[in-house]
């Protein structure tokens, strides 16, 4: 299933799959965030399965997140572990 993102109310909800072939697209669409909004909220109750790669993706984010002093919040199903895992990690 290919990755798609979509925005409703500043909610990205991220659907499929983000793996090594689609994580490009989910860090072009996520650069820079972070100029144009306040805060950021990805829903993933629609990801399928994400792998090394994407969990990796959100572990940039946060690093933006921090380095911008936005929140950043994760929502949806596995949103707990995926968390739990890039919060642990350094934004050096």
């Amino acid at each position: 299933m290919a990755l798609e993102i979509t925005n409703t109310l500043n909610t990205f909800k991220v659907t499929g799959v983000l793996d090594k072939k689609s994580v490009k697209k989910f860090q072009i669409y996520f650069k820079n965030i972070f100029n144009t909004t306040n805060e950021l909220v990805i829903n993933i109750n629609e990801l399928k399965s994400i792998d090394r790669e994407g969990v990796s993706a959100f572990e940039d984010i946060y690093k933006q997140s921090l380095k911008a002093h936005k929140p950043f919040f994760i929502t949806g199903v596995g949103s707990k572990e995926i968390f739990d895992h890039v919060t642990t990690i350094d934004a050096a």
